[in-house]
């Protein structure tokens, strides 16, 4: 399996039908929910809409379109992934294996921070277009950190991320111990789930959308 048929997949979930309404849901929660079984293996509909703060109504919906595609199945525990679904998460994982909260004080800046490892980044990052992404998604604001001759850059900003704000900069590469060429994008928000949802579905398009 490509990314191409990974980008495929994921975005028929959500894709609208001439039979049906709008889903209320996109990219972010399949994404997220494949992350949470690949750890957690069983999620119930109830904790799911909790976790992704969206309605009862709209997971019973989502988990119904991810069961067509195959990428679940019920469980006597909650909904597990299939084969396929595994397959997926794995190759998603691939690209994007680290989600995790990032400490932005030192960078002056309020409000919640959120980070996303990307691997293996394309060397001309274009940073206003991530940035419009995260910001489309909930986000006020995107820090795109690439780690480049083993330092970690902020392009366009700054060369030299360690020498300006080295507490936070050993906290992320403690955080998500990145290799040459790697990503961290940093969504920031009032609140954990917009700053993730900005901040994951610019790694998205990142390493899936602009790879497809």
């Amino acid at each position: 399996m490509d990314i191409r048929e990974v980008v495929g997949i994921i975005e028929s979930a959500f894709s609208s039908s001439s039979i049906g309404p709008i889903p209320k849901f996109d990219e972010y929660h399949i994404i997220k929910l494949l992350m949470i079984l690949s750890e957690e293996k069983a999620i119930g509909r109830v904790k799911l809409s909790k976790v992704l703060s969206i309605g009862e109504g709209t997971a019973r919906t989502m988990l119904s379109r991810m069961r067509e595609l195959g990428l679940i199945e019920e469980s006597k525990k909650g909904c597990i992934l299939t084969r396929l679904g595994s397959e997926v998460t794995e190759i998603v994982k691939s690209k994007i294996p680290c989600v995790a909260e990032v400490p932005i004080e030192e960078f002056g800046i309020e409000g919640k921070g959120i980070g996303v490892l990307v691997r293996e980044t394309p060397s001309n990052i274009d940073v206003v277009r991530l940035r419009d992404e995260a910001i489309k998604r909930g986000a006020k604001a995107l820090i795109t950190l690439v780690l480049m001759d083993e330092r970690l850059a902020m392009p366009t900003v700054e060369d030299n991320v360690m020498a300006k704000w080295p507490v936070v900069a050993n906290t992320i590469l403690d955080t998500f111990r990145p290799s040459e060429g790697d990503a961290i994008l940093i969504g920031i928000a009032d609140d954990h789930l917009k700053a993730e949802r900005g901040a994951l579905m610019a790694a998205w398009i990142l390493a899936f959308k602009w790879s497809a």
